[in-house]
């Protein structure tokens, strides 16, 4: 078993230790020491980072035995005693999201009764599960603003060890998971924990707990938040990200949402006209293609590459002339360089659309299929349009003719 160091001090980060053992953990060397302060992943809170003798620590992890495995980052024969160094950027991010948690768990609990389900610290943020279908604004930001409150009154933070038999004396928010010697995290007078994790000492410590956003997880909703340092980094990074639409929208960032709401509500106006100009070009091209149609018996066979259109365009326009009775649509069009072909006839002619898009697409390197009526493909290059609508015209007579 380690002597797991941390538990008592979670400020150290350079260290001497012996090596006790070694093995192999997915490829890489992995060794234990007789005392550590690396903190392993467990209870939901990511490993520490380091070094071991200048060898980098990639993974800390535990076994049942309690033996603490450092994993290098690579193969290194390691004389005792061997020297350890913690990252503590990264480890004292962890003890502000870690004690961060512990607050905001019981502020929910003080303020609306709700119990925390479940926790999870991220990389880039940390979320709590809430025994609730939906939280309010006002609800939020009143959690959001006690919470802060305990942090700013600066509590120390106290953490030891009792036995199963003490544990009636504690007022614990949530039971253990463990059995035995059980190492609790108290917030003087507002918060006990049965916890192993890495905590400041002072609730000052934590500089800001900010809420983020909140989704609904089955009937419950995950809150997702950010403690001290990283809130920092977020708030930088919506002041440049409000700065930069600022200046592209030339005004006081106050000014952004009203500015904002214009250019929407200006944008709707530009799609409504887009769209009935598009209709009305659609219209005269559908009449243009039905007069310059090629008659195969009693059918009109309407056949053409757009080149100037999207697909989403060709759809509705071979949609507007399979309206017309007796007529057999074949268009084509490009986009990023491929080439769409979309093939469809009126009721009243015996064609199958689907099977000429199967057959005709094929030849060229694409696929595709559809109803009898109405079938689309792709996937052919766009060099090959014209190719691809002769073979499709010649098809679709020998279907008309027979």
């Amino acid at each position: 078993m380690t002597e797991r160091l941390y538990y008592n001090d979670a400020y150290t980060t350079h260290f001497e230790a012996n090596v006790t053992q070694s093995r192999v953990i997915d490829g890489h060397t992995a060794v234990a020491l007789d005392r550590s302060f690396f903190y392993p992943t467990s209870g939901g809170q990511a490993h520490d980072l380091g070094t071991l003798n200048s060898v980098p620590v990639i993974d800390v992890q535990v076994d049942d035995d309690g033996v603490v495995w450092h994993v290098l980052g690579r193969a290194a024969k390691l004389e005792n005693p061997v020297s350890g160094e913690i990252n503590w950027l990264r480890r004292y991010d962890h003890m502000q999201q870690h004690t961060g948690q512990h607050l905001l768990s019981q502020a929910f609990f003080h303020e609306l009764g709700l119990e925390t389900v479940s926790v999870h610290f991220g990389d880039a943020f940390s979320t709590l599960d809430l025994d609730v279908e939906d939280l309010s604004t006002a609800q939020l930001a009143a959690v959001e603003n006690y919470t802060n409150a305990v942090v700013w009154e600066n509590r120390p933070i106290y953490t030891y060890f009792v036995a199963d038999a003490d544990l009636a004396s504690i007022s614990l928010r949530r039971p253990p998971k463990v059995t035995g010697q059980i190492r609790i995290v108290e917030i003087e007078q507002f918060d006990w924990s049965a916890c192993g994790g890495t905590h400041v000492r002072r609730t000052g410590e934590i500089g800001v707990v900010a809420l983020l956003r909140t989704e609904k997880i089955r009937r419950q909703t995950r809150v997702h938040f950010l403690c001290g340092g990283r809130v920092v980094e977020d708030y930088r990074r919506r002041r440049t990200l409000l700065g930069n639409i600022s200046s592209l929208l030339d005004t006081h960032y106050e000014n952004t949402p009203e500015l904002v709401e214009k250019l929407q509500a200006q944008n709707r106006d530009l799609d409504r006209q887009l769209r009935t100009q598009q209709e009305e070009l659609i219209t005269y091209r559908a009449r243009t293609l039905l007069e310059s149609a090629r008659q195969v018996g009693k059918v009109r066979l309407v056949a053409q590459a757009m080149r100037g259109l999207d697909p989403n365009a060709l759809k509705v326009l071979a949609s507007t002339l399979q309206a017309e009775p007796r007529t057999v649509v074949l268009l084509c069009c490009e986009s990023n360089g491929k080439g769409t072909a979309i093939f469809a006839r009126a009721a009243d002619v015996d064609l199958n659309a689907g099977q000429l898009v199967r057959d005709v697409l094929s030849q060229y390197g694409g696929g595709g299929g559809g109803r009898p009526d109405f079938a689309q493909g792709g996937g052919m290059s766009a060099e090959t349009l014209e190719a691809v609508l002769a073979t499709a015209v010649q098809k679709a007579i020998e279907q008309i003719q027979g």
